[in-house]
């Protein structure tokens, strides 16, 4: 079936299962006009009406099924006898009240088994997700920013279907947005029931999300989550694997999160002693979580970056098969309007807004030569001087995500001596047995330095003053508050929210430290005022991101995860979806890492990205560019990839604004200052 079939019976699918009193009203109305149509063709083998025009036909046909003995003549001709017979028969059938308290029954069963979900869905390539959590409604939020034309996503589960549908609509209203994802269907069932599935076509489906119930993920019983998380896994992978053969051997891909690594190793050992062969991925959103709250509690200007790059909105990364005929460096000379990465088991990695820019040449191969010949050559050879701004860094709280903060910024601190990272743990009196238990485990010394400084312990959440007091502020550059795990609905996010609310006047004095509070419910964001570079990292939405990602390509799980890890690569071993060390996702300041000491301007992104790319030997690709206007320094705006508009017909020389029209740089070229940071890719240098 064609992409465009595909997409008009989904389509249909999803309106008949939604709109299910408008799917009957126009099936009656079809029903109706099929049997007017049928009898104007009837009457029109009638040799009165042999000169009569189709509209004429139709007009004659329904007054002669409205009303027999009405104006239609009668011929003395037996076949009209026969054929009129047959059009009043059409038109009691169709009109009489017996009809129309059949077609009222009909109506009814369909209403009945759509409100049941027993009926089946016919769809192909669509979004299965098994399981509701927080994490669904950002996730089919973010679809608005895709193409919507080519995405449908069914959800079953057992949670209540208008809670599920309000959670997404409070989700668009809290997040602005102006448009709707509307091709979603939610269905209740049981996702480890043969029937259901099959009732949701998932055989046919592009990608299956297994997700952690919402009353489970609430429950600390880890290991009665994993066994069911992995009891479903294995019951769905067997579902599909059964019904692969009469499917033309065609599987979907499975993405299955987890809180942690014992489901995944569960479920391997199930892959290693099977034939089944179902490509699946294992998020362990804890784990990408904590290695994303330390690589921006490093560089917080990061966070709005990686936002883009995890979600539809903006820019995003993309993988896609290569003829091997160009380098990465010809890719990004002439290529339009995105920028390659690097290559990857016979794929290149591109960041762009547009998947259909890819491979898309520019044909203004005079100014290409211009900009190469300014810029290939440099006299000098810049080295990236990577020192980072951050190295006092206090986290608030304790939560899973915890160890894999530590254990990426202590590879974060290894691979870049000049990182000199050290972290301070802080929480309440109740958990002093745990911060001792991170202060003795020698692998987490490096960065703890229990030698030198030891724990904070809070004996009043409600006061934290006398522990995390002025003294502890002033010293801090980046003071991290985490959720807390396991806790009702009507507490999430009260504890960092505590913390944040006591602590933020000692923290105003010192206007150089970053506050970051890390939240679950993005309904709660609201309540932190962005002043002062405080930022809330919203867990649930980075997830519902990512997983909008996972379900049009399970594939980018390991690039996204490789942009936020430094740990090293023993730690990586057994992560089969991790993608090559091919380097790093940075954000330093111009000054910093070039050595710049005054303003530079360029004509377009193109001289931006090629000039830097040369000047240092092809070791930093920029990818944007973060500046910041007013005199709070909150504006900021972004440049990435490349767009078709400007002057030298090859992109355009405006940012790409996450604010106000009125921030844009007056200036036609774009000014890079010592100040303004620099968003980069920072490849790996070949031994």
């Amino acid at each position: 079936m064609s992409d465009k079939g595909k997409r008009v019976r989904n389509r249909w699918s999803v309106f008949k299962e939604n709109h299910t009193i408008g799917f009957v009203l126009v099936a009656v109305i079809v029903f109706n006009i099929v049997f007017i149509g049928f009898s104007a063709l009837l009457i029109s083998f009638l040799p009165e009406n042999e000169e009569r025009s189709v509209f004429e036909l139709i007009k004659l046909a329904f007054t002669l099924m409205v009303n027999p003995s009405g104006r239609y003549v009668y011929s003395d001709a037996t076949l009209s006898l026969y054929l009129t017979t047959i059009v009043v028969l059409l038109g009691m059938i169709s009109l009489t009240g017996g009809t129309v308290g059949l077609i009222t029954s009909f109506i009814q069963s369909i209403l009945q088994k759509t409100a049941n979900s027993s009926t089946k869905l016919k769809m192909k390539d669509h979004i299965v997700v098994l399981n509701y959590n927080n994490k669904v409604p950002s996730m089919i939020v973010d679809y608005c920013f895709d193409d919507m034309d080519s995405t449908y996503v069914v959800i079953l589960s057992d949670y209540d279907k208008h809670q599920i549908l309000d959670d997404i609509g409070n989700m668009y209203k809290s997040k602005g947005s102006k448009k709707k994802f509307k091709n979603i269907i939610v269905r209740d069932g049981d996702p480890m029931s043969e029937i259901d599935l099959d009732k949701i076509n998932i055989k046919d489906a592009q990608t299956v999300l297994i997700m952690t119930p919402k009353d489970m993920a609430e429950d600390d019983k880890h290991k009665d989550k994993d066994f069911y998380l992995s009891k479903l896994f294995m019951f769905t992978n067997w579902y599909l694997n059964n019904v692969k053969k009469e499917n033309d051997g065609y599987t979907p891909n499975i993405v299955v999160e987890t809180s942690n690594g014992n489901m995944e190793q569960l479920v391997e050992s199930y892959n290693a002693d099977s034939e089944h062969n179902t490509s699946s991925v294992f998020v362990n959103y804890n784990q990408i979580m904590g290695y994303l709250i330390a690589i921006t509690s490093v560089m917080p200007s990061l966070y709005g970056v990686l936002q883009q790059l995890f979600s539809f909105e903006g820019v995003e990364l993309y993988i896609n098969e290569y003829d091997g005929d160009s380098t990465i460096e010809e890719d990004l000379m002439y290529n339009q309007s995105v920028i390659p990465l690097y290559d990857m088991e016979g794929k290149r990695i591109y960041v762009a807004e547009d998947e259909e820019e890819i491979g898309r040449r520019s044909k203004d191969a005079d100014t290409i030569k211009k900009i190469i010949a300014q810029y290939k050559n440099p006299e000098k050879i810049i080295e990236p001087n990577c020192i980072f701004d951050k190295q006092e860094i206090i986290i608030v709280g304790i939560n899973e995500k915890l160890p894999y903060i530590l254990a990426n910024l202590i590879g974060f601190k290894q691979k870049y001596e000049n990182a000199g990272l050290h972290v301070i743990l802080a929480s309440t009196a109740d958990e002093e047995d745990i911060l001792k238990e991170y202060y003795e485990d020698e692998q987490y010394a490096p960065i703890l330095m229990p030698d030198k400084y030891n724990y904070i312990k809070v004996n009043d959440i409600f006061n934290p003053m006398p522990e995390l007091g002025e003294a502890t502020a002033e010293k801090a550059e980046t003071i991290v508050f985490l959720s807390e795990d396991n806790v009702a609905d009507e507490c999430i996010d009260a504890k960092p929210l505590i913390y944040w609310t006591d602590l933020k006047s000692a923290f105003r004095k010192n206007d150089k430290v970053d506050v970051m509070v890390e939240i679950l419910d993005s309904q709660n964001r609201s309540i932190i005022q962005s002043k002062n570079n405080d930022q809330t990292l919203v867990s649930d939405d980075f997830l519902g991101h990512l997983y909008a990602q996972l379900g049009k390509n399970p594939e980018r799980l390991g690039v996204l995860i490789d942009m936020i890890t430094a740990v090293g690569d023993d730690d990586e071993e057994s992560d089969e979806e991790a993608a090559p060390d091919a380097g790093d996702f940075l954000c330093l300041k111009a000054g910093t890492l070039l050595g710049l000491k005054e303003t530079v301007e360029y004509k377009s992104k193109r001289e931006l990205i090629m000039s830097i790319y040369w000047m240092t030997g092809g070791r930093v690709l920029p990818l944007g560019l973060i500046k910041k206007f007013g005199d709070d320094e909150q504006a900021l705006a972004y440049i990435f990839a490349r767009t078709n508009g400007g002057k030298d017909g090859l992109d355009n020389t405006d940012l790409l604004n996450m604010t106000d029209d009125d921030n844009k740089n007056d200036s036609e070229n774009i000014v890079l200052n010592p100040e303004d940071e620099l968003v980069f890719f920072l490849k790996t240098e070949e031994e």
